[in-house]
């Protein structure tokens, strides 16, 4: 039986039986195919480090092929690489460097760039070496003296082909600009990116014209080690960090210890996937780590990882199109146009000869399979000494297509689109200095709408407004005037991340409302959220939604959604497709006081049995109007009453996570000497009452309770020194009064109340109400709350044990009680 929910008093949930069911689209529409092959986190591979894995992963991606490489055992030189076409199957490529000063060689990252590949790395956190290779596999071999720079060097190049270096330093990632692939600049910036404490492991890149950061703290040991991202208009500084910070985060269940990750696109060209190592504990040297790869979804301008996830997952999406030409001729997938002979050599690729007596003629080789209007394309190409070579997209006929050709002779590349026959649109953009133009580049293009963008080696360097629509075509190659070799091809039906609302958001977790399938989203307004991102706005009487979800475990589950009901409230109708009944949510108006005229709440229900696997929701507006800012999930636990006296002389069901705890005297006390946290109860609670006897700390110190608590972790061990290693709701004593504060490794305070405290050392009851989004605070035994405070900002927090904390105080707690709303 569901559990009926209200938000806050705000809104209200009924049932309503007999909506849809599993498998089958409501209308009798068919369901979304089910995903052929999946993967799990964490991931082992064959020859990995024994007893040490595979931490701090990084893969990039070179002519079709991803290649890994991870930290080298403490005791052992040489650095391992794997390569796979899919980020799925990984075979082992050996040893891609034996240099001895690759002993300990912790976070290997590589760069190509003008045909060579060029590897940073910090032998055992000792500053670091650049080696070079001309191959992805090597062998590498140590280019230059050891360079300082701390630890975890990453490396980022402008579009105007400037570079920079990033790494660990001790007030956060610090970054100095490169004269050169092989040479740091002597001055050095505080990007702003810092963890409050030890930051490691930065990865840096650029979208939409702002430059976004992902990094790690703070100690590679801990639980609540995890992955933070920053956004900033300046490649080397003003770096501001995610309101949702962290952005990968677990502490408790299968894989914990989260970060230091690198980040890629996906085989399908259009989706981002975050590559991260999680801990497993001590290994024989050193901590043992294994590989987690999780997807990141775009909202705007930032982003989320739909994860930690541990259970089966869809494995990537593949191209609508790709070619490797591993074999001795072009195929049957191709067709030829103009001039010139094309062939394929082995282990060299494509390659054309144009006809020596050809002139400017054009040699084309063209797909005959079509990309759709809008596409991502990828290619690779090594354009002559003498004439141009490059892309062909949205190819009709010979004389209606669009090119992107390098001249190596004029340094230029240059977009055309031809329209019968004649050229139509057409830019053309200098390479960036240090660019030698003479090696194999990946070109990269993005069409969406009348909008055209080209990339070189990552660099945006073309962006070209159509003046009218393409139409679907094929995709090839071009060259003329000279012969040209060109590698790995491939297309995608998919632009901008929107793959992402044909993808399966993983559950428990947080789907925002455009992620919604293409023909929902497509119908609905947008809204700025205040963060970079956008809701869902003015959904009306009869507007439908469906969204792709993957149930980790068949169970009960709690479910909310984020809503801002218009004038006249709204019902929502959802169908979950595990069968049984729908659920049916409704929501007045709210406004008035500090919420203000339409204000956000949270609609939901508690104990809906899921099944696991993949499935599709559907969401309808039954009446009234609303925004939608998201939909979260968690594996639910119904609240039992208990109470806990500590007359048995243990705290046995509490969880101690920093500090010095002892029962004595029938109560549970904590020691001034450390900051001291421990949990009571389940993850899954949602609503409830939370109270206990707690003494009066002394002045300048802290005692409280916990509501809501997840993901925590002893802030206080291996010189971290962090009191706000959990997300919750802290309520505490000080000598000014009672406070309330939202900790997410980080403090919000939210609400401070003045109160006559009893003198330091004796007794006072709290009790705190936790109801939807809103938090209600109890002192002594008043019947009204001296703080009621309603989250209604995008991030509250839903669920979670309860607990006590105490930092600077000998406190003493007892009566301890929690009870169901």
């Amino acid at each position: 039986m569901k559990r009926a929910y209200r938000t806050a008093g705000l809104g209200l949930l009924a049932l309503m039986l007999g909506v849809g069911g599993f498998g089958c689209a409501k209308g009798g529409e068919p369901a979304p195919e089910q995903p052929a092959r999946t993967y799990a986190n964490p991931i082992s591979l064959t020859d990995e480090w024994g007893e040490y894995g595979l931490g701090d992963p990084f893969v990039f991606k070179f002519n079709g092929y991803y290649y890994l490489y991870v930290s080298t055992r403490d005791t052992d030189a040489g650095i391992k690489v794997w390569r796979s076409p899919d980020l799925i199957d990984w075979t082992y490529a050996g040893l891609c460097t034996e240099e001895p000063l690759t002993a300990a060689a912790y976070a290997p990252e590589v760069r190509y760039w003008n045909g060579k590949f060029y590897m940073y790395t910090s032998p055992a956190g000792q500053g670091h070496y650049a080696l070079v290779a001309d191959s992805p596999t090597g062998p590498f071999k140590i280019a230059t003296d050891n360079f300082g720079r701390s630890i975890d060097g990453t490396t980022f190049v402008d579009d105007d082909g400037r570079w920079y270096f990033y790494y660990a330093g001790p007030q956060g990632i610090q970054a100095a600009p490169m004269t050169d692939p092989l040479t740091v600049a002597p001055e050095e910036d505080l990007t702003g990116a810092y963890m409050d404490g030890w930051t490691e492991g930065p990865t840096v890149f650029k979208r939409g014209g702002k430059y976004y950061m992902t990094y790690t703290g703070n100690h590679v040991f801990s639980a609540g080690y995890r992955v933070n991202a920053a956004v900033s208009g300046d490649p080397l500084q003003g770096f501001e960090g995610f309101a949702g910070n962290p952005v990968l985060l677990r502490t408790d269940g299968a894989t914990v210890g989260l970060g230091h990750n690198s980040w890629v696109r996906g085989p399908d060209l259009d989706s981002d996937y975050m590559i991260y190592h999680n801990l497993e504990g001590h290994g024989v040297v050193g901590p043992l780590r294994h590989m987690d790869i999780d997807r990141v979804v775009w909202n705007g301008e930032r982003f989320s990882v739909w994860g930690p996830t541990s259970e089966a997952q869809p494995v990537p999406d593949l191209p609508t199109f790709e070619d490797r030409f591993e074999r001795r001729e072009p195929g049957k997938d191709w067709r030829s146009q103009g001039a010139g002979s094309w062939s394929v050599k082995a282990g060299e690729g494509l390659r054309v000869d144009t006809d020596a007596d050809g002139g400017d003629k054009r040699a084309l080789l063209i797909t005959k399979k079509d990309a759709a209007a809008d596409f991502t394309a990828e290619y690779h190409v090594k354009p002559p000494a003498a004439g141009r070579a490059g892309a062909v997209f949205a190819y009709d006929d010979g004389k209606n297509y669009g090119t992107a050709l390098i001249d190596a002779n004029e340094r230029t590349l240059q977009v055309q689109v031809l329209r019968k026959g004649k050229v139509a649109e057409e830019v053309t953009a200098p390479l960036p200095a240090g660019v030698d133009p003479m090696q194999l580049h990946t070109l990269r293009l993005e069409k969406s709408g009348l909008a055209l963008r080209v990339y070189a080696d990552e660099l945006q360097l073309v962006t070209l407004q159509l003046k009218a629509p393409l139409a679907a075509g094929g995709i090839g190659y071009a060259a003329e005037g000279a012969d040209a070799a060109f590698g790995y091809v491939a297309f995608s039906d998919k632009v901008d991340g929107g793959g992402s609302r044909a993808a399966y958001a993983p559950l428990p977790g947080r789907a925002d409302a455009v992620h919604a399938e293409a023909a929902g989203a497509a119908a609905a307004k947008r809204a700025d959220d205040g963060e970079g991102g956008f809701n869902l706005a003015g959904l009306a009487r009869g507007q439908k939604l469906s969204y792709r979800v993957n149930v980790a475990k068949e169970g009960a589950y709690g479910i909310r959604l984020r809503v801002k009901p218009g004038a006249d409230g709204v019902k929502l109708r959802l169908t979950t497709e595990s069968g049984g009944a729908g659920i049916e949510l409704a929501a007045p108006a709210v406004g008035g006081g500090e919420a203000g005229a339409g204000a956000w709440t949270t609609v939901g229900a508690d104990d809906v049995k899921l099944k696991a696997g993949t499935q599709t929701w559907r969401l309808e507006v039954a009446a009234g109007q609303t925004d939608l800012a998201w939909l979260e999930a968690w594996a639910y636990a119904p609240v039992e009453a208990a109470e806990d006296g500590f007359d048995d002389r243990n705290d046995f069901g509490w969880t101690r996570y920093e500090g010095e705890w002892s029962v004595r005297e029938g109560q549970l006390r904590a020691s001034s000497v450390q900051p001291a946290k421990t949990l009571w109860g389940d993850y899954g609670y949602a609503d409830y009452t939370f109270e206990a006897d707690v003494t009066v700390p002394d002045t300048g110190g802290e005692t409280g309770l916990l509501v809501r608590a997840t993901n925590p972790a002893n802030g206080m061990e291996l010189n971290q020194n962090r009191t706000d290693f959990l997300s919750g709701y802290y309520i505490y004593l000080d000598a000014a009064g009672i406070h309330l504060v939202k900790q997410d490794y980080g403090s919000e305070a939210l609400r401070d109340a003045a109160y006559d405290m009893p003198k330091a050392g004796q007794w006072l009851h709290l009790k705190v109400e936790a109801r939807g989004h809103q938090i209600s605070v109890y002192a002594g035994e008043a019947s009204e709350p001296v703080i009621r405070y309603e989250d209604r900002g995008a991030r509250p927090l839903l669920h979670g044990k309860v607990g006590f904390k105490s930092i600077d105080a000998a406190s003493r707690f007892d009566r301890a009680r929690i009870a169901p709303l």
